[in-house]
């Protein structure tokens, strides 16, 4: 049986290692088949926007100023891509990906979340593109 000292230099080295603070980021989700765009890391509420789309709002939102809005999700990743005749061995621009979302779908809520929401979003954080992790098997 191990002493609480020795637990506790245990439980130190375990959390220790590299952590990685959060940056804004677009990945292609895999598992999930969906592309996400996270621009802070916080409690988020989701909110289907169509059947495609859905918006992260910040739980505590208004505080310290803080913006509500702070990612979406795309389902049907690899469809998407398919459908854009998109390399998918390659990152994707987030401005081709955002133009080809609203030319997917036409409608006036989709709109005003692109040009509201989704383009001053990226652009504020600074997330060009939409990282296709190596070895993403976008062609199934």
């Amino acid at each position: 049986m191990e002493t609480r000292e020795e637990l506790k230099q245990l439980v130190k080295t375990s959390f220790s290692g590299g952590l990685v603070a959060f940056r804004p980021c677009a990945f292609f989700d895999e598992r999930l088949d969906c592309i996400r765009v996270i621009a802070r890391d916080c409690s988020v509420l989701e909110e289907r926007i169509n059947d495609r789309v859905t918006v992260l709002i910040d739980n505590y939102y208004p505080q310290d100023g803080r913006k509500k809005y702070v990612g979406f999700t795309i389902k049907g990743a690899k469809h998407f891509c398919r459908e854009h005749g998109w390399n998918t061995s390659r990152s994707v621009k987030m401005t081709a990906f955002l133009d080809a979302l609203l030319a997917s779908f036409p409608e006036l809520v989709v709109e005003w979340f692109i040009e509201k929401v989704a383009k001053p979003l990226t652009q504020e954080e600074n997330i060009e593109q939409v990282e296709i992790p190596e070895g993403a098997l976008l062609t199934a």
